[in-house]
């Protein structure tokens, strides 16, 4: 184990549970303990040579966050820019949506500031960004071919040499693993999961995807703009099977959901 990467430690919204719902992005959580204990953990970690990823999440915000407010008008609480792209609702409400406008020069300022006070504060290593395709979109949702908060990030001296991975799709259904902006950025490899797990569980016809998977990707990143070590492969994460579940279950048998 040469890395752990955490789930959000920002300070979020408290109904939703898992901190994929921020509210105040240069906050440490409070049930997670003080700003000395994350800087002894991290401190730890690379004692054991270690690095420490954190989960960071600028797709959409819980509305009392900076982020979610650039497009409020605080005294009318009303959209400060009428875009059903942005999909505002009132304030205070748990918003899923789209909510912030990322060709903002407010926006780009702010997602740069967060993530350098992370890395000077705490000694964070490196983030994944949560649904990262977003920050590809415009305002009004068409995809970008030089998104401006991505570039940033990747052309920033002060951000130079940390380890930037994307979750490289969006909820709207943008998939660009293979095809993500960008030497620095890293990308999860959602078909490497798939096809072990497709393999794992006895499907038919999934032993030329394995092969794929295990000799890097050749069919997603065999090109001039992406190569094998953009990708991250993996076949678990939070919002998925667990690995016991991997192994264990053909079928999902979760009706709830």
């Amino acid at each position: 184990i040469n890395a752990i990467q955490l789930m959000p430690v920002q300070e979020f919204e408290g109904n939703e549970g898992w901190g994929y719902n921020p509210s105040y992005h240069m906050a440490l959580d409070k049930d997670y303990g003080s700003a000395d204990a994350l800087r002894a953990l991290v401190e730890e970690c690379h004692s054991r040579g270690m690095a420490v990823i954190l989960d960071v999440v600028y797709n959409h915000a819980f509305g009392q966050s900076p982020l979610a407010l650039l497009y409020w008008d605080g005294a009318q609480n009303r959209p400060a820019a009428n875009n059903p792209w942005l999909n505002p609702i009132p304030k205070h409400d748990f918003n899923v949506g789209n909510d912030f406008n990322h060709e903002s020069p407010a926006t780009k300022y702010f997602v740069k500031r967060v993530i350098s006070w992370w890395m000077q504060t705490y000694g964070i290593d490196g983030f994944r960004f949560d649904l990262a395709s977003i920050l590809s979109r415009d305002e009004k949702g068409k995809t970008l071919e030089n998104p401006p908060v991505l570039w940033d990030i990747e052309s920033d001296p002060e951000l130079a040499g940390i380890k930037l991975i994307a979750e490289a799709w969006d909820a709207a259904g943008l998939y660009q693993v293979g095809s993500f902006i960008g030497d620095s950025w890293k990308e999860w490899n959602g078909k490497f999961r798939d096809d072990v797990r497709a393999f794992l569980k006895g499907e038919p016809n999934k032993i030329s995807g394995l092969t794929a998977r295990l000799l890097g990707s050749p069919d997603i990143y065999a090109h001039k703009n992406r190569e094998p070590e953009q990708s991250i492969n993996f076949v678990t994460c939070h919002d998925g099977f667990t690995l016991n579940d991997l192994v264990s279950y053909r079928e999902k048998h979760n009706e709830a959901n």
